[in-house]
């Protein structure tokens, strides 16, 4: 505007100028671990003033400088982006109102190191005028002074000479440029002097003379390409006049061999045609190049032609300035002005210099407005052009002074070529970034800016590095163009050469389909898609293109032949299109002959979760599934099916829901062909339509998640969501769209500060299928992926690994970013592109795509890439990682442990002696974990020989030589973990693996006294002790702690739970005792070690129970050096011994309750008075927050469930509470007991989700169907069965463990109590859980493990026999009441038998039935079946031979038969209760209904009674085989008309 005045703004001041150069490097640094920058395209240049572009140079640096929208680009030498300056970041405090304003012009001060950016103004000319400012460059903070300012008419380009003394400009279009005089203080001096020109102008410039103490040069050209020369005259230093003229003519004859003139004017020729221009190279740049040029060649005694040598050299000694003439037919002329600072101005001469006839790389439309560079590190100048007009591009050449001298057609080269064969044009945004969009193979990109301005780019693979590049571009320019209006949604396939866009305008909604053309820059006309009919106030809000190139089906002419194309609304409406190319590859052009065919297959409404029928609810967000992904088809185009889904839906409430098209010919052709419709089932709701549904619904997620903002899903079925929390931040969840009962599909759950604005999402695989998420803000993208699962540390499912700190770019926000293929991630700022591929730069990162390739420094193990960063945090382990190795001693594989072990020392010693850096140990084959290798300790011993007759070794005996797993081979491997070499471990994990090798040698010299479950436990204690040792946490000496230990390591051991239940479950408890008791600090376990190792949870034996409390009640009293009678008090009263208490006292002279308990303790606690006192103390001391000695003083009062509640509620001890129970009972059946696991383990075991807990809780009860249910169904429904009438709080139960399945595995065939139980499990929830832990194994990298439990899982169920058949009853439901264990408890309903069909049902026919066979002859290995029934004998703890059980005393029955075993036929048979006595059940059990019988079946089974009590018993003492008691059980079983329960036999 008229009269406005703007002051100029520094941008960059000369301290913050980049620095890649001293770039501080800190290889190897995780913090500093960024993604290598591979391309960097800048914005495109503006136009706006004949001062948009510049350059600076000082020292070994050169920069370009540009504008571009509102920001000024800095380009190093080789053209790369160096640097963003956002013009508006430099004025803070207007930044708001004008961010949006483009900037004008920029300059480069070279000597001051500065750049000055204006918008509105120019420096020294403003809109009102023309204005002087000054700055004091040696000031810490640069301010700028306005010295003068005139009235003027606005100038196109102003220009200060070198002495600071003289000012010219010139107005665009006009033919006169003035000069205004300037004093020493800056001040004007005079009015301005025009000087008249008989042409418009187009340049101006002052010459750069050698020194500041001659006189100042001004050089003019005029757009007829003539160049004038004026100097100040000798009488007045303020006015100009003209010294010499050339125009076109005067350069001609040196092609030609004519002569010309002084002056320049040719003698007898016309004027050749303007198809040239003048250029004056920076006589400044020439000289610094001349010099180094001669240095460079007296240093490298490097060979020239002599007359060459000699021009140069007069060049460097003399005052010449040089002047270019560049033709458009590629010929260059070059002219010297000599005897410049010489006077009279007579002296001014012109001779030539070279001519090139033909350059070999031919120059564009050459400017007298380029500018010249020099580099000191390059031996060549640098020729900058200004940016074209027709593309908007910088031109930059490399210039070779000596063969530009010698005229050699080579003398000028590009920097790097700008297009390249496989280019349209060099593709730069104007205008900033509105989004991305690419195709489903990441190959082809679409950039949507602001007003219009479309760019597409092709994704170029990593091949060979061209040699005149310095980094191989992954963008690859195809095409730019403008329209009237910015797509709304847009979606391109087929290399991005279709293009599919929708636009919604005043006169309603387009879409339509384009395509580019290879060798086109805008794309063919658009074609409209058919009935595409959108309603009022709906609009498009996704697209999604498939192509079968895209998918890499297509013929050899790589052409598309088919496409489809998915449009849907916010209102739920999805539309779908065939596009078949009819496209024609001519022989002589690259050109498509015909428009596609566009047909429409489908018009559906997705009827989301909430929709009624007649009534549609429209989804709250709707997008489609990303199709990126790692060499994966999206369509299967043979058969024209979906391979993936193709949209999600989220509802207001969160639920996602996926959903897949049904395409092509199964959809349009079917009916029209006659063929039956196919049926479309939905699996979400398991509706079976008869007629063809377009779109199915695969599968549905609830999440509950409401206020979802931003959602992305990937083509593994990996859903992100954000949504704002209360509190104003941004709530990330990952969610697997595999859900089952065992997995709500929660992930990963995060939050993010209010700081921290959460844009951008998007998804990309890895080449091993894992997802990989980009989550974009303002200035850094963070890179996040899934973790690898172990029970050595609590890992979150997802975790950032990686963050792009785009601040060390440039400080533009992002715009967008996107996954391109091969791992690439493309980013947006502004109007300028990023491209980073996935290797990693673990240097400092910086600016330059060169720098940073050059900075890499990996080491030959590290990870090179993200793809192999995350295989490392999530990919398979290798076989010696500890998680491995401790889960194959779990699932019995310790010979494969010991094989893997051994191999890896001699591969460590075989890398030491060979002085390698890191072992190469190679893997083991998958099928190696199928099999279980044979001991080799066996096979030794088989093969041994004797020396002589007689043997001194025992038979069995060997050395250790001769196993070579031995403690030698252990400490080695220990301490070459801790040597200096390389093993992708980190040193928690090198602990661990030495812990593992130490806790198996442990275990393998008693594993022949130990069963599996005991050699579990073992395994466990060890490792964890001796992780402990490793850690400094404890001062444990194991058996085996003479080995070598690493050192520095600390690693927090964990003991689960499911340890102490491998040990209940063992046969092998003596020796555990002593294992754990060794485990001990000096061997003397307390009751913290007790607790630890879960000792009194695990001991069956009573004696054993009571002998070893009575052991810890003497290790906790010695102890303590003082001796304290109440440290141990509470364990002796409840053994019954308070003489030995009373003792302690008298061996306590120094304690101040001496006396006084020595008096207490002499009377008789049988008797009521001092049972009284007894309970008042106790009172008196909970008062006192004395729990633990209270507890004593009720057990001394005889009242064990006071004393048990304190342990409960004060303590919080529910272990000490077991043990006391069980010592006070003597077993595990007494009332105390049941009630503290009814009221206290189960409910806790239930709110914490804990099925290790629950499952100990119900066999200790007796409830061992409970036991075996609650390790695979869902927790809520054995909580039913448990307490229907009191339910109890259930918590996230913990399903992510294999182990559980080794229980279960272990449980189901022990009796038929746990047969029962097992029946009571569908075998679709045991296959769900056994897929589940699969998933859990590929989690924890353990595969191998993993398909080892899919290939060797059986699904077999033990035979449980079906209910007996009641006759001649009226039909009743009876609910039994259980006995309560003591008088203060409570009582309990029985949980509801599931009710299982009648004998009348399955012979109607009204129930389906399906026989089982029996136990004996379930399976084709009948040795099962007997292995099942001797760990029955075995639990007993009798021997294998038993006498008969013997009949119980039993109230009259109904008449019926009295069978084997003592139970009556007809009748109910007896419940088992934990303390072994048998309780009759007089009715049926709950939820079963009788049914009345036929009569003739009736009398039937009467007669088969009555032929039954013909079968004579055996003698009760008789002792009988194992063999016919499995035959008898047999015969009962297959007639079916008797209940029994093995658990209750008496043997």
């Amino acid at each position: 505007m008229e009269g406005e005045r703007r002051i100029p703004s520094l941008i960059l001041p000369p301290k913050a100028l980049p620095k890649a150069a001293s770039t501080n490097s800190v290889a190897g640094s995780k913090s500093q671990m960024s993604l290598r920058l591979r391309q960097a395209v800048a914005g495109r240049p503006s136009r706006r003033s004949l001062q948009s572009f510049s350059t600076l140079s000082f020292g070994e640096k050169a920069h370009i400088l540009y504008t571009s929208a509102s920001n000024v680009i800095l380009l190093n030498h080789h053209l790369v982006l160096e640097e963003t300056l956002p013009f508006w970041n430099a004025l803070p405090h207007r930044a708001a109102a004008s961010s949006t304003q483009e900037v004008d012009g920029v300059l480069g001060c070279s000597e001051e190191r500065m750049v000055i950016a204006w918008s509105g103004l120019l420096v020294l000319g403003t809109l009102a005028g023309m204005e002087l400012w000054k700055t004091d460059p040696k000031a810490d903070v640069v301010v700028w002074d306005r010295v003068w300012e005139r009235s003027h008419q606005p100038p196109t380009s102003v220009e200060i000479s070198e002495t600071g003394t003289n000012i010219a400009w010139f107005v665009e279009g006009e033919r006169i440029a003035d000069i205004l005089t300037l004093n020493a203080k800056g001040a004007a001096v005079g009015i301005p002097q025009p000087l008249r020109h008989p042409r418009e102008l187009s340049w101006i410039g002052w010459r750069k003379p050698r020194t500041t103490n001659g006189d100042v040069h001004l050089y003019t050209i005029t757009t007829n390409q003539v160049l004038r020369v004026y100097s100040p005259v000798l009488d007045d230093p303020s006015w100009f006049q003209l010294l010499s003229s050339s125009d076109a003519a005067t350069f001609e004859p040196e092609l030609s061999g004519s002569r010309v003139s002084v002056k320049g004017r040719s003698k007898g020729r016309q004027a050749p045609k303007l198809d040239g221009s003048l250029w004056i190279p920076d006589a400044g740049v020439m000289r610094r190049a001349l010099a180094d040029t001669l240095k460079g060649l007296d240093d490298s005694a490097a060979e020239m032609d002599a007359e060459t040598r000699r021009t140069l050299e007069t060049l460097d000694a003399e005052e010449n300035d040089v002047v270019a003439w560049c033709r458009g037919d590629g010929s260059l002329t070059l002219r010297l002005i000599n005897n410049m600072d010489r006077k009279p101005p007579t002296l001014l001469k012109s001779q030539p210099l070279a001519a090139i006839s033909q350059l070999e790389h031919r120059l564009p439309q050459w400017s007298p407005r380029a500018q010249l560079l020099h580099v000191g590190s390059v031996p060549t100048l640098l020729a900058v052009s200004p940016p074209d007009e027709a593309d908007g591009s910088l031109q930059a050449y490399h210039i070779s002074l000596p063969q530009l001298v010698a005229s050699k057609a080579t003398c000028i080269r590009p920097v790097f070529h700008l297009i390249k064969p496989q280019e349209t044009s060099n593709v730069q945004l104007r205008g900033a970034l509105s989004h991305f969009v690419r195709t489903p193979n990441g190959r082809g990109l679409l950039a949507v800016a602001a007003d219009g301005e479309m760019a597409a780019f092709f994704k170029e693979q990593r091949g060979k590095v061209p040699k005149d590049e310095i980094v191989p571009r992954a963008l690859l320019g195809k095409a730019w163009w403008t329209v009237d209006e910015t797509p709304d949604e847009c979606a391109i396939f087929a290399k991005g050469r279709g293009i599919v866009s929708y636009r919604k305008t005043k006169s309603g909604s387009e879409l339509y389909l384009q395509h580019l053309d290879p060798s086109a820059s805008s794309p063919s006309p658009p074609v409209p898609f058919p009935d595409f009919d959108i309603g009022q106030g709906e609009s498009v809000s996704m697209l999604l293109a498939a192509s079968d190139i895209d998918d890499g089906y297509s013929g050899r002419s790589r052409r598309t032949r088919r496409a489809f194309v998915i449009a849907a609304t916010q209102g739920g409406n999805a539309w779908l299109w065939q596009v078949d190319s009819k496209s024609e590859v001519s022989t002589s052009s690259d050109i498509i002959d015909d428009r596609p065919d566009i047909s429409l297959l489908s018009h559906y409404h997705l009827p989301v979760e909430g929709s009624v029928h007649g009534e549609h609810k429209a989804p709250h967000m709707i997008m489609p599934v990303d199709p990126m992904g790692w060499h994966q088809s999206v369509i299967d185009w043979k058969v024209e099916t979906p391979l993936q889904d193709m949209i999600l839906t989220v509802t207001e409430d969160g639920v996602l829901e996926f959903w897949t098209p049904r395409l092509g010919a199964h959809l349009s052709s079917d009916k029209a062909d006659g063929h039956a419709p196919h049926v479309c089932v939905d699996e979400a709701i398991g509706h079976t339509a008869a007629v063809e549904l377009p779109w199915r619904r695969t599968s549905v997620v609830r999440t509950s998640k409401a206020n979802v903002v931003m959602a992305r899903c990937s083509s593994r079925k990996k859903t992100v969501l954000i949504r704002h929390t209360a509190d104003g931040k941004h709530e990330l969840t990952i969610w697997d769209s595999n859900v089952s009962e065992f997995s709500t599909g929660l992930e990963h759950t995060g939050t993010y500060a209010e700081g921290e604005l959460v844009q951008d999402l998007d998804w990309t695989t890895t080449s091993d299928l894992q997802s990989v998420l980009a989550v974009g803000m303002p200035h850094r993208i963070v890179l996040v992926c899934e973790q690898r699962m172990n029970d050595f540390e609590m890992n979150p499912g997802w975790a950032p690994f990686l963050s792009v700190d785009l601040e060390r770019y440039t400080s533009v926000p992002i715009n967008d970013s996107i996954w391109l293929a091969g791992g690439s991630l493309a980013v947006g700022c502004g109007n300028q592109i990023y491209v980073f591929s996935r290797f990693l730069d673990r240097d400092t990162p910086v600016s330059s795509p060169a720098a940073s390739v050059k900075s890499v420094m990996l080491g030959p193990e590290e990870p090179e890439d993200i793809f192999q960063l995350i295989a490392f945090k999530n990919g398979p382990l290798l076989d010696y990682h500890p998680v491995n190795l401790s889960q194959c001693l779990v699932w019995d594989k310790i010979e494969l442990v010991k094989r893997i072990l051994v191999t890896l020392a001699n591969d460590l010693k075989d890398s030491e002696e060979k002085k390698r850096h890191g072992v190469h140990f190679r893997r083991l084959d998958p099928s190696a974990y199928f099999t279980v290798p044979k001991a080799r300790r066996l096979s030794k011993l088989a093969t041994r020989k004797y020396d002589g007759l007689f043997d001194a070794r025992p038979n069995g005996v060997i050395d250790e030589d001769e196993d070579e797993f031995n403690d030698r081979l252990v400490a080695d491997l220990i301490e070459r973990l801790d040597g200096q070499l390389h093993l992708p471990l980190s040193y928690s994990e090198k602990a661990l693996l030495a812990t593992v090798a130490q806790a198996t040698l442990e275990g393998e010299r008693q594993r022949r006294a130990l069963d599996l479950c005991g050699f579990r436990y073992l395994i466990s204690i060890r490792m964890y002790v001796n992780q402990n040792r490793r850690s400094g946490t404890s001062g444990t000496v194991t058996p085996a702690s003479g080995l070598q230990t690493l050192g520095g390591i600390r690693t927090r051991p964990r003991l689960s739970f499911r340890n102490i239940v491998w040990a209940t479950h063992s046969e092998s408890q003596d020796v555990l005792l002593q294992a754990a008791t060794q485990c001990c600090p000096n061997g003397k376990m307390t009751w913290s070690d007790a607790k630890l190792w879960g000792a009194f949870l695990w001991l069956r034996s009573a004696d054993a129970i009571r002998s070893q409390l009575e052991v810890i009640a003497r290790n906790r009293f010695m102890a303590d050096e003082e001796r304290d009678p109440t440290t141990c008090s509470l364990i002796f009263f409840a053994l019954g011994k308070k003489n030995i208490v009373h003792g302690l006292w008298r061996q306590a002279p120094r304690h101040k309750e001496q006396a006084m308990m020595l008096r207490f303790l002499g009377n008789d606690f049988q008797q009521e008075r001092w049972k009284t006192a007894a309970m008042k103390n106790a009172y008196a001391l909970l008062s006192k927050q004395r729990y633990e000695y209270a507890a004593g003083f009720f057990m001394l009062a005889g009242s064990p469930k006071d004393a048990i509640n304190v342990c409960l509620r004060q303590l919080d001890d529910w272990q000490l509470a077991v043990a006391l129970a069980r010592v006070v009972e003597g077993g595990t059946d007494g009332p105390l007991m049941r009630w503290i696991l009814g009221e206290t383990v189960i409910p806790l075991a239930f709110s914490g989700g804990h099925r290790w807990l629950a499952t100990w809780a119900f066999w200790m009860l007796g409830r061992r169907d409970l036991a075996v249910r609650v390790l695979i169904s869902p927790m809520t429904e054995v909580m039913y069965a448990w307490s229907p009438d009191k339910p109890l709080d259930v918590g996230n139960p913990e399903n992510d463990d294999p182990s559980l399945l080794l229980l279960f595995q272990h449980l189901k065939k022990k009796s038929l109590q746990t047969a029962k139980g097992t029946s009571e499990i569908a075998e679709k929830l045991e296959f769900d859980f056994v897929m589940h832990n699969a998933r859990v194994f590929f989690r924890m990298g353990c595969h191998p493990l993993g398909l080892d439990l899919l290939r060797s899982w059986s699904f077999d169920r033990p035979f449980y026999p079906p209910p007996k058949l009641r006759t001649n009853r009226v039909s009743r439901i009876t609910t039994p009441m259980p006995i309560p264990s003591s008088p203060g408890a409570p009582i309990t309903p029985m949980p509801a038998r599931v009710r299982r069909p009648s004998l009348i049902e399955s012979l109607s026919g009204s129930v389906p039935t399906r026989r089982r066979q029996s136990f004996m002859l379930a399976g084709s290995n009948k040795m099962e079946s007997m292995v099942m029934d001797l760990d029955v004998l075995a639990e007993s703890g009798e021997s294998s031979r038993v006498s008969s059980p013997r009949p119980m005393d039993r109230p009259s029955p109904p008449p019926a038969f009295e069978g084997f075993n003592g139970y009556t036929m007809g009748a109910a048979p007896a419940k088992a209760v934990p303390n072994g006595d048998r309780v009759m059940d007089l009715g049926p059990e709950e939820g079963e209904v009788e049914k009345e019988v036929a009569p003739e079946l009736e009398n039937k089974e009467k007669k088969e009674e009555r032929e039954k009590e013909k079968v004579v018993e055996p003698e009760p003492d008789q002792p009988r085989k194992i063999g016919n008691l499995m035959k008898e059980l047999k015969q009962d079983v297959q007639q079916g008309a008797m209940e029994f329960s093995m658990d209750s036999f008496d043997f």
